[in-house]
């Protein structure tokens, strides 16, 4: 008398494991979307924490701070040392980080305060692996990154305050107040998202740093549409050096001084921005911009994204 035992034949076992491959790859998509959008909203709950701070810090000072503080040397030369405290420094103790701010001297340097090498979560978009990467060794090295610019302006190179309405929020040594921003609070923007830089020699996204590698300006002709794959979108020191000159997605054109910096980031589609009103909003990277110009131009002729980045100049902001 024959025994028969239950079990799976070969093919059997094979479908099996097929279908549930099938399964996997079907689920993993769905697995990193999931992912992705907690990403994209612990960033979107940083900058609009990073929004409150700038309030709070309006409140006190009834001012917004300064984009950085420039004492001697060209403003737009990162590597010209003689430059202190940024505007993320100037917020420390409002988004809880007081003892970093505390320990910070305001009497030296940026590149020479040990607190430049700090990370801080809040600073940083965990979409972007580069911000959890090498410290920029640029301008005396030891950078933590970061992922958020000020708004500097998007019409001028360069980081010094244009004194007209086509400024942003701040420039070297001069401070912004509510009152200057004559477009509305909920048509300017504050902060722009940031890309960190690619390599230790990339200057871009760091927090600490006294220049553009924290902020946005120059938003037009080559650097004008946010995630640029231009190869010329910003124009900054030690280009060459680190790569990326010429190369997209992180284009860039190597010159003597940082002057121009545009908003990127690795969201899909577009980038993540603060108004002033300190709501976060999402920017596809297919908004209206102006191409071609070489300045901004009159008014009239600006794109949804240069009339953003202008606390007063008049224009009218259509939806975005």
């Amino acid at each position: 008398m024959s025994s028969w035992r239950k079990g799976f034949t070969l093919i059997e076992l094979l479908v099996v494991i097929a279908i549930i491959a099938i399964l996997i790859a079907l689920l993993l998509p769905a697995v990193q979307q999931a992912r992705e959008a907690a990403r994209r909203t612990q960033c979107k709950s940083n900058l609009k924490q990073i929004g409150l701070a700038l309030n709070n810090y309006h409140d006190v000072s009834n001012c917004f701070p300064p984009f950085f503080i420039h004492r001697t040397g060209n403003s737009s030369r990162i590597a010209d040392a003689d430059k202190g405290a940024n505007w993320l420094v100037f917020l420390l103790p409002y988004v809880d980080q007081s003892p970093i701010y505390n320990n910070w001297d305001f009497d030296i340097p940026a590149n020479q305060n040990e607190e430049r090498s700090q990370s801080l979560s809040i600073y940083k978009c965990p979409t972007d692996p580069q911000s959890d990467g090498p410290h920029c060794s640029y301008a005396g090295g030891g950078w933590a990154r970061g992922n958020y610019g000020m708004n500097v302006s998007p019409c001028a190179h360069g980081v010094g305050e244009t004194n007209t309405g086509d400024g942003g929020v701040g420039g070297a040594n001069t401070v912004v107040r509510f009152r200057d921003i004559t477009d509305g609070t909920s048509n300017t923007i504050a902060v722009d998202e940031l890309r960190s830089g690619l390599n230790a020699q990339d200057l871009r996204g760091s927090w600490a740093m006294p220049g553009l590698g924290s902020g946005t300006a120059a938003m037009f002709n080559d650097a004008s549409p946010p995630n640029s794959w231009k190869p010329h979108s910003d124009d900054m020191e030690n280009c060459a050096v680190s790569g990326s000159m010429g190369n997209p997605p992180m284009g860039c054109f190597d010159n003597n001084s940082t002057g121009q910096m545009t908003s990127r980031s690795l969201h899909t589609g577009g980038v993540q921005v603060l108004l002033i009103d300190g709501s976060a909003r999402f920017v596809s990277e297919n908004i209206d911009y102006t191409w071609g110009e070489t300045d901004c131009g009159p008014p009239s002729k600006r794109g949804v994204w240069q009339r953003l980045h202008t606390r007063g100049g008049g224009e009218i902001i259509s939806e975005f």
